[in-house]
């Protein structure tokens, strides 16, 4: 099957450019605000000796370096008109090989949307199990079911999927905006704790043992909250005028989602004292009961909202990955096609739901949410890099909008930071299967890639699969 009969009519067989600026503030805005900001206070405060001066200062700091690290991908974007994200900019500024580990690692490990789902699925299940803990069996069902649909929505229609992430993240702020009233409906009735919170937010007794070790940790736990602001760098191609839409928007995203973060601390410091928040891992749940009483059945809700949008959002830009690193030859060629109808990767999509599968099936994702943590965070550094690159290696590219050289070079040492980080402060040997899931990749580059070494009949398999899922090769213009 070859490219469709579209192509003969002088118009390019490729995505739709669907995203605009209302929808692209939804879109990133909705894949950051998932589950971190109900989990991360607990081992922020923890981690800044239980200082509420300090927590609320480390919470304002990762959304400044989230917007500074937002300028960075703003220039490679506008720069490098191609959807993939930091996949594309390393395929440029470094070595392929390099750049295919990221597609690599989604694919084969994409735990943070099998730990989204399966977050999403343990506060749908709850209610229906009164007085115990839901079957294990029974969440990962729900799990599966919500990422089975959620990707065939997006594989059926790009405007529904974003339809749903405008709702899902409208509904986000709506019920972050809930929570909010209640903590100051709870504060007029009662300020005592609020008044103890905050006229003792920089205890000195607090003070004296904190330490630049603890700070890093507290740092290390927001950036997790604030992950994801590169979303539309992912879907550039699907952008409307993209050299203006995707710096406003995620300017825009950024400062919306730092403001709900410190609005929503602030809540929690208004209700819960430093004992409270401290002896519980899931801040929201003791805030909703003490909060909002009949109506603690909102922050549950609110959770599986912002989980789903989380995870719907990041099928519609991250899933791109794949399908962007096969047209270009770094993954069977299937995955880089698109449908001949719907105009979406729909192939890549299955990919990445067989991956999240076998992930969810699994159960146990802590460690390795931890193990491939500081190996996001090379990349994010090896991002910011390559604008110094880029700006060394290909002088004559248009840049319409170009960051000030200080911001990638202190985001580049902030990332080293990140990355010496949990091998300094708690070294594990689940690093080094990180490192080796890495070598193998590079082996596997090297074999099917760089040599070309084919498998015996995937060229069969190729045609029965497209023909079956109705795709064809789809067009690109390669930067020059």
């Amino acid at each position: 099957m070859g490219r469709p009969a579209v192509e003969g009519r002088g118009k390019r067989f490729t995505t739709k450019r669907s995203i605009g600026l209302y929808s692209g503030v939804f879109v990133t805005a909705g894949v950051i605000i998932g589950s971190g900001i109900f989990i991360s206070p607990h081992g922020v405060l923890a981690a800044a000796n239980y200082s509420v001066g300090i927590t609320l200062i480390i919470w304002v700091l990762g959304g400044i370096v989230a917007m500074l690290s937002t300028l960075c991908y703003c220039e490679l974007a506008t720069s490098i008109p191609e959807s993939g994200g930091d996949y594309t900019y390393l395929t440029y500024a470094y070595h392929p090989a390099l750049a295919f580990l990221i597609p690599w690692m989604y694919t084969c490990v994409p735990s943070s949307d099998a730990a989204l789902v399966l977050t999403f699925a343990r506060y749908a299940t709850e209610p229906f199990f009164v007085g115990s803990k839901p079957p294990e069996e029974s969440v990962k069902l729900v799990a599966i079911c919500l990422m089975l649909l959620l990707t065939a929505v997006n594989i059926l229609s790009v405007k529904c999927a974003l339809r749903m992430q405008v709702a899902f993240a409208a509904s986000k702020f709506l019920a972050i905006g809930v929570v909010v009233v209640g903590g100051i409906i709870y504060v007029i009735r009662d300020n005592s704790v609020a008044k103890q919170n905050f006229t003792s937010s920089f205890n000195s007794q607090a003070l004296k043992g904190f330490s630049v070790l603890s700070l890093s940790g507290a740092f290390y736990q927001v950036m997790w909250s604030y992950d994801g602001w590169n979303s539309l760098c992912h879907v550039t191609e699907e952008v409307k005028n993209p050299g203006k839409t995707i710096p406003k928007a995620s300017i825009l995203s950024i400062a919306f989602v730092m403001f709900a973060y410190l609005v929503i601390n602030c809540a929690y410091f208004s209700v819960l004292s430093v004992d409270e928040m401290g002896s519980s891992k899931i801040v929201a749940l003791p805030f909703a009961l003490k909060a909002m009483g009949g109506a603690a059945w909102i922050v549950p809700l609110t959770v599986c909202l912002c989980t789903a949008g989380s995870y719907n959002g990041g099928v519609l830009t991250t899933g791109r990955v794949s399908y962007v690193a096969a047209r270009r030859g770094h993954l069977p060629q299937l995955f880089g096609m698109l449908h001949i109808y719907k105009h979406t990767p729909s192939a890549a999509l299955i990919l990445n739901a067989i991956g999240c599968i076998v992930l969810v099936s699994i159960g146990q994702l802590g460690p390795l949410i931890d193990t491939f943590g500081f190996v996001n965070w090379t990349f994010k550094g090896l991002s910011a890099l390559s604008v110094l690159i880029l700006r060394h290696r290909m002088p004559d590219l248009q840049r319409p909008y170009k960051v000030p050289t200080v911001i990638p070079v202190f985001l580049t040492l902030l990332s080293a930071f990140f990355v010496i980080l949990p091998l300094i402060n708690d070294p594990h040997f689940l690093y080094f299967y990180a490192l080796a899931f890495c070598a193998l990749g590079l082996v596997l580059y090297f074999t099917f890639v760089h040599k070309r070494i084919r498998v015996p009949g995937l060229e069969n398999a190729t045609k029965f699969l497209q023909q079956f899922l109705l795709v064809a090769p789809s067009e690109w213009r390669k930067l020059k």
